[in-house]
């Protein structure tokens, strides 16, 4: 998705989207609807500077409902124009490579900025790397499914997806808090971020927590 892009391509001043309820993270698409005339004017700003949002979620409010401060670690997206309908404008997502703040600067015509660095991050343009050798993923991914089925009938789109794709969708999809929410966007990579989300997931939906980790070996 994103291995014709370099460290040295990319902005190091971003327009900030918050993103409730949502998570963005590399490898992913999200289609949003804007209704929101603060966020229609982030994504104009973004659009008109290069087509590069960076998606981060609030760390607080300030009265009126506008976010006091944004954790340190966010997405990079390219945004996708999808056009208009009744609802609002509708795009496309992209998620390219974390990023941390450096600073926060002065808001543009209201719209939040801030100057960002991606190196710790360098791995994400390489599309996450191939999936964890001897981990359940198919153990895990039977789980999602046999949740989905008993909870609402049918597991949906879930049940036609790879195991990869399984874990990226319920990380970027289940109705976690900000903090949760986070901790799966600073996970150290896929092995991490598999962990993460089983125990988020046991703590707010399952009896049990999935078992991902590898078989153990016997010399």
């Amino acid at each position: 998705m994103s291995s014709d892009l370099r460290l040295a391509d990319l902005p190091a001043t971003l327009h900030l989207l918050p993103l409730v309820p949502w998570l963005l993270l590399p490898e992913t698409v999200l289609p949003v609807t804007v209704t929101d005339p603060h966020d229609h004017d982030v994504l104009a700003a973004a659009l008109a500077a290069g087509g590069y949002v960076g998606v981060v979620q609030a760390c607080g409010e300030e009265e009126g409902g506008s976010p006091s401060g944004y954790y340190s670690v966010g997405c990079l997206a390219r945004i996708h124009e999808e056009g208009r309908s009744a609802d609002g404008l509708q795009v496309r997502l992209e998620g390219l490579v974390r990023f941390r703040v450096r600073e926060e600067l002065p808001p543009e015509a209201g719209v939040p900025r801030a100057a960002v660095e991606y190196g710790e991050f360098a791995a994400d343009l390489a599309g996450g790397g191939p999936d964890p050798e001897g981990w359940k993923l198919e153990v895990f991914k039977d789980r999602i499914v046999e949740f989905g089925r008993r909870q609402f009938g049918s597991a949906g789109v879930l049940e036609t997806m790879s195991p990869r794709q399984v874990v990226l969708f319920m990380a970027q999809t289940a109705p976690f808090s900000p903090a949760e929410r986070q901790a799966l966007l600073e996970a150290r990579g896929f092995q991490d971020l598999i962990d993460t989300l089983a125990q988020l997931l046991s703590l707010n939906y399952l009896t049990t927590t999935p078992d991902t980790s590898p078989p153990s070996q016997v010399n």
